[in-house]
């Protein structure tokens, strides 16, 4: 049984080496792990060295991520033509946003944030995954107005003329991209600040908080989050803006969920990637193409919705029709 799993495991590592990333013989990829990922870290390096790369596995204790990795790291880091993190959810997290990494992809660095090999995924379901998000991020690109409404409820507008489309796709072939793999998948934008309205009814996940049991109704006025009701949830969110800076109430982001293969939601940050949810952040944008700073970016993710750009239906009760 072992070996029949971890023959499945170079599988799925092949597609996170070769389709997602696009290792070339002779790259040198920087594997960064931590304790009780190292098999999986082991794995993906014998998948990179089967391609003629040259893998470095690094391992690091956890408590040396909480803010920049050690200095070490980070002159691997810079020095690596890719870079594949293989770290606990938390990690992954704050990797994903620290100024290390920044610096390794304006280098030209291509970075792959993995959880786990996912074995039985296929070079044909990330190549799906690429090209729906890509049409989706022409789509919102060009688009004026977003609106979003749920049978639960849910009816909130926005602007987002003129922002960038952050795309999160599975696959980062070239310099400077990155993001998770082999399945994580969204695009995302910065609504214009001030414009959103409306009623959100969050059903499935918040960060911070997790699995949502009794649905929180949240009020938008001109772009901020002015009024949350609900049960236990709604109060652990309350604290947790009250706890943070005068702009973690502003609504920061919009993403759309793109991938088709996950149909059930796990109560973690990985609901927000499902085909036919979207999730809304409040606090930061400034790091997704807006002008908003604060100390918190957290998501929320509602199901089964209903998206309209600029009177174009994108999902219908879910139902992707694009």
């Amino acid at each position: 049984m072992g070996r029949v799993i971890a023959l499945k495991s170079k599988k799925g590592a092949r597609v996170i080496v070769e389709t997602c990333m696009g290792v070339k013989p002779g790259e040198r990829v920087l594997l960064v792990t931590q304790e009780g990922f190292e098999e999986t870290a082991g794995i993906l390096a014998s998948e990179v060295s089967v391609l003629g790369a040259k893998p470095i596995i690094k391992v690091v204790k956890g408590s040396e991520m909480e803010v920049e990795p050690p200095k070490e790291v980070v002159n691997l880091m810079l020095s690596s033509e890719v870079i594949l993190a293989v770290l606990d959810l938390k990690y992954l997290q704050l990797f994903a946003h620290m100024d290390a990494r920044a610096r390794a992809t304006d280098a030209g660095a291509r970075v792959g944030l993995v959880p786990f090999i996912l074995w039985d995924i296929t070079e044909e379901d990330v190549l799906r995954i690429k090209d729906l998000t890509e049409k989706l991020a022409k789509i919102m690109g060009k688009g004026k107005k977003a609106h979003i409404t749920t049978a639960l409820g849910t009816d909130v507008t926005m602007s987002i003329e003129g922002r960038p489309i952050q795309q999160l796709k599975a696959v980062f072939r070239n310099p400077g991209e990155w993001g998770a793999v082999p399945f994580y998948a969204e695009a995302a934008v910065a609504p214009i600040e001030g414009t959103a309205q409306g009623k959100a009814v969050i059903d499935v996940f918040f960060e911070k908080i997790g699995a949502i049991k009794q649905p929180m109704e949240w009020t938008i006025k001109n772009g901020r989050l002015v009024e949350i009701s609900g049960g236990k949830e709604a109060e652990m969110l309350k604290q947790i803006i009250r706890e943070a800076d005068e702009n973690a109430t502003n609504i920061a982001e919009l993403g759309v969920g793109t991938n088709h293969i996950f149909k059930n939601f796990t109560g973690t940050i990985g609901d927000k990637m499902v085909l036919g949810t979207v999730h809304l952040a409040i606090g930061k944008s400034i790091n997704i193409g807006g002008k908003v700073m604060s100390n918190i970016h957290h998501d929320a993710v509602i199901s089964k919705v209903t998206l309209e750009i600029d009177g174009r239906k994108i999902l219908d009760n879910g139902k992707c029709l694009i």
